[in-house]
């Protein structure tokens, strides 16, 4: 999804999740707020970073990128 795509979806009321490993596992998100992606939690582990991914895309209004 490129930059323009992801607005259009904020501005219908999404938001926006990714996860990432550097420099620590870590879940960066995008919604009405953030326009830009930032860092929504930190974890210790690539599998407790997980579980809360799959749990926060269980909501309705949660996509991932």
């Amino acid at each position: 999804m490129d930059q323009s795509s992801h607005l259009k979806v904020i501005a219908a009321g999404f938001t926006i999740i990714r996860t990432d490993d550097q420099p620590s596992p870590r879940i960066k998100v995008k919604d009405s707020s953030r326009h830009e992606w930032s860092t929504l939690r930190k974890f210790e582990t690539k599998a407790a970073r997980d579980r809360e991914y799959k749990e926060l895309l269980k909501l309705s209004m949660v996509i991932n990128d």
